[in-house]
């Protein structure tokens, strides 16, 4: 009979699957719409949502993705997180095998190069994950550190948008612009934990009391604002055709931004202590994974051309419309 912790280990396993193919299919899905921009989700957010749910290809996408995260949060639920972080990186090996073999993507030897780093990165990372008691977090870097990734966001939607629908770098700038968002909101997700326990003195997803409790906790606004307008910028990069960039970008920043900030406002600490005592070059393993993201980043940077994959355009009345405001 399985253990609980390998129960645990195959949901996370699964839900990284369902991860990969549902961000697949909604790139694939977005193939059958114009470009996506910023400022058609701010214009007519209502008509581009209706869109794209009555996209089949794109909504059964949407629900593989939630359906993986979902199940995630159960898998980790069920087991130490520090084992679990690293097997859920199977969703971007996942997205990116989907993408060159299925989608035919074209990525270049550069690019090969930033994605395996981002990889390294991420998994680095992910061996560094740690379940600590944090009871209270740090107001004033916590209004810093927000002021700085909107604004960072904005510098990067601001400049991704002046791009032309073929070059390479806008989906490059939405992913970037994603994944800042999808950072400050894991730090947003633990702020508004504890806001509830300061007041309850516990909390519980499934207790109506901590929900309303939750409903009006700021921090909880902040991470749903930030998770919808994440959302949506992820879909702007996965609109220039290549999700096997876009996604590990994505990935590697929503990892990489919270270990950052959680410094500072939760008082975490990017060296691992082994025994009370920092061994090379274990005790790095955290300073060593945001390099290479970095890195990675830089590599895919390299590249400011066109895309060598044609854009598809199609023209049926609805889809003009949405076409209109992007441009």
């Amino acid at each position: 009979m399985l253990s609980v912790i390998s129960i645990a280990a195959i949901l996370t396993l699964i839900s990284g699957i369902l991860s990969g193919i549902g961000h697949s299919l909604q790139r694939y899905g977005l193939d059958k719409l114009p470009e996506l921009t910023p400022r058609a989700f701010y214009k007519r957010h209502i008509r581009l949502l209706f869109t794209l749910f009555t996209t089949p290809i794109w909504f059964f996408g949407a629900v593989l993705a939630v359906s993986g995260a979902l199940m995630r949060w159960q898998a980790f639920s069920m087991g130490d997180v520090s084992f679990l972080k690293p097997l859920t990186n199977i969703n971007i090996l996942i997205v990116i095998i989907l993408g060159v073999l299925i989608l035919g993507e074209v990525i270049r030897r550069f690019e090969w190069g930033g994605i395996s780093a981002l990889l390294i990165g991420v998994f680095v990372l992910s061996l560094f994950a740690q379940e600590r008691v944090i009871d209270s977090y740090n107001i004033f870097w916590y209004v810093i550190f927000t002021i700085i990734c909107v604004v960072l966001v904005t510098t990067f939607i601001v400049i991704g948008s002046q791009l032309t629908r073929s070059s390479r770098e806008k989906e490059l700038m939405f992913a970037i612009s994603s994944g800042i968002l999808y950072g400050i909101a894991t730090i947003y997700l633990k702020a508004m934990t504890i806001e509830v326990i300061q007041v309850l003195g516990y909390f519980n997803v499934l207790d109506p009391l901590s929900l309303l409790t939750l409903l009006t906790r700021y921090s909880f606004w902040l991470y749903f604002i930030s998770s919808v307008i994440a959302y949506f910028l992820l879909q702007c990069a996965y609109s220039h055709r290549r999700v096997s960039v876009a996604f590990p970008v994505n990935n590697s920043l929503s990892t990489l931004v919270p270990i950052i900030i959680a410094v500072l406002v939760f008082g975490d600490s990017l060296l691992i202590l082994i025994n009370g005592f920092i061994i090379f070059p274990v005790s790095y393993l955290p300073i060593i994974g945001i390099i290479a993201i970095f890195i990675g980043i830089i590599l895919l940077r390299r590249f400011q051309g066109t895309s060598e994959k044609p854009l598809v355009d199609n023209s049926s009345s609805s889809e003009e419309e949405i076409k209109g405001v992007s441009t």
